[in-house]
C-alpha cells in the first residue's frame, strides 16, 4: 500500500515539473532567435516527443490509484 502512495506522490511530483518545463520550453520558442541547432521546431519537437507523453502517462497512473 505505502508503495503506491510513494509512486502516486512521485508522479504528482514530476506532472508538476514537467508542466514547467513545458512552460519554458513554449518561452524559448516565443523569445528566442532560431539558431544551427535549436530552431523553434526543435522546441516544438522536444515538447512532443518527451513532456507530452510523459505527462499523459503520468496522469493516467495517478488517476488510477
Amino acid at each position: 500500500m505505502s508503495d503506491r502512495k510513494h509512486m502516486k506522490k512521485i508522479r504528482e511530483k514530476r506532472i508538476k515539473s514537467i508542466k514547467e518545463q513545458i512552460k519554458d520550453h513554449e518561452d524559448k520558442i516565443d523569445k528566442e532567435k532560431g539558431r544551427f541547432d535549436t530552431t523553434k521546431d526543435y522546441w516544438k519537437k522536444e515538447i512532443d516527443e518527451k513532456f507530452v507523453k510523459q505527462l499523459e502517462e503520468d496522469e493516467d497512473y495517478v488517476e488510477e490509484n
